[in-house]
């Protein structure tokens, strides 16, 4: 009868048959978990991975490429939220999210559609990357992340786009003009009476790219400890009394800007903290000068604070106007500019930076910051060290002479 139960007495059927039955039901039930288990979702391990490998994830940081230029200021890198990204203006570049499937893409930031009036791009991402022109219009720009993450949050990029420097050569040397000044002119290199400039003429090219400082750009933080207003150098000057006035004037308006200093300032503060010297910023006594500034000043004509990428800096933690006793001995001297240098030798040394110059100065006179440190990003290694001022300055050798052994200085 349907839907009766067979009795134990029935008698039995040929094994074959029920063996039959058993892997038949066995199949049938496997069949049934097997489905039911994919329907939740994968379950086998190299399935859990592949899915995982595929599902978006959280965005950490921005890996931007820039079209190659002839100028040394080099752009584009690895980038957090909340870095400034600098460009020149119309430039190309392209953005690729990092970890890479980290899927997302950038928008200007709304309200604002500035960037494609004045000739920008931002394209739809394609392949993994975002390709994006930079507008014609210098100035700063935020840049949205859209993230495809769900719950992600919201991340900006500052960008920065920069003018072009107008030159014209004259002889053996080259004005420039940015945003319709002059800054000055810049010697040939080639003919320069110091070897290692001519050697390294092309580290010495004429600066192509500038940042423009109004209120809106000079605040903007580059690091844990600096603005980019701190790069430029100040107007100091010597008083009724003849003592040095310290001053927050800027001597320029525009800043040939070179990131590799950026980032070998971030580095050596925080390989300084390393080592438990008592850092939260560097004071720069000096940034870039142009041309003519330097020139009045009795600046070195092939100085690197004219490209950029040269800094004069000392820790002034009690804010006195002098270089810290970094090494604790009682005095303000070379031995506390050395710690600096040598701090730098490392970064540079282990490929962490860009090699350059690292010059360790000592000053008697009651005035001075008594001692500070050179630093620049010229692509090689240059080393020198000087005590006192004018005809009375003398040059002493603090580092390794297998290291550097040659006759260049700022």
């Amino acid at each position: 009868m349907a839907g009766s139960s067979v009795p134990w007495s029935t008698p039995a059927r040929p094994r074959t048959g029920a063996s039959a039955a058993v892997i038949v039901s066995l199949v049938a039930i496997l069949g049934a978990v097997v489905f039911f288990w994919r329907s939740a979702g994968p379950s086998l391990p190299g399935q859990i991975a592949s899915a995982s490998q595929h599902a978006p994830a959280p965005l950490s940081a921005w890996r931007i490429d820039v079209e190659a230029s002839k100028s040394n200021q080099k752009f584009g890198g690895r980038f957090m939220p909340g870095n400034v990204f600098f460009v020149p203006a119309g430039a190309a570049f392209n953005v690729r999210p990092d970890p890479a499937n980290s899927a997302g893409y950038f928008v200007e930031l709304p309200p604002s559609s500035t960037w494609d009036h004045e000739g920008g791009e931002i394209n739809p991402p394609a392949g993994g990357a975002q390709s994006c022109r930079a507008p014609q219009q210098p100035g700063l720009y935020k840049f949205l992340w859209r993230s495809e993450v769900k719950s992600s949050n919201e991340h900006t990029l500052e960008v920065f786009v920069l003018s072009h420097a107008e030159t014209q050569v004259q002889g053996d040397r080259t004005i420039v003009k940015v945003n319709g000044k002059s800054i000055g002119a810049y010697h040939d290199p080639e003919k320069s009476t110091v070897r290692r400039v001519r050697e390294n003429a092309n580290q010495y090219r004429v600066p192509q790219f500038f940042a423009t400082l109004n209120k809106e750009t000079i605040p903007l933080k580059l690091g844990p400890d600096f603005d980019l207003g701190d790069l430029v150098a100040f107007k100091d000057y010597k008083g009724p009394d003849g003592r040095k006035v310290f001053t927050t004037t800027r001597h320029t308006d525009v800043l040939a800007l070179r990131p590799d200093l950026i980032d070998k300032l971030i580095k050596l503060r925080e390989r300084l903290r390393s080592k438990g010297v008592k850092v939260t910023k560097f004071w720069v006594t000096s940034g870039f000068r142009t041309p003519d500034y330097n020139k009045s000043i009795g600046g070195a004509a092939y100085s690197r604070h004219c490209y950029g990428d040269a800094v004069d800096i000392c820790i002034d933690e009690d804010n006195d106007k002098h270089m810290d006793d970094l090494n604790g001995d009682g005095k303000l001297d070379r031995k506390d500019g050395i710690i600096i240098g040598n701090a730098c030798r490392e970064l540079e040394l282990e490929g962490a930076v860009v090699p350059g110059g690292i010059g360790v100065y000592e000053w008697d006179s009651e005035d001075s910051v008594r001692s500070h440190v050179h630093i620049d990003c010229r692509g090689y290694i240059s080393r020198w060290g000087q005590d006192g001022s004018g005809r009375y300055k003398k040059s002493f050798i603090w580092w390794p002479k297998a290291e550097f052994n040659g006759d260049d200085g700022e």
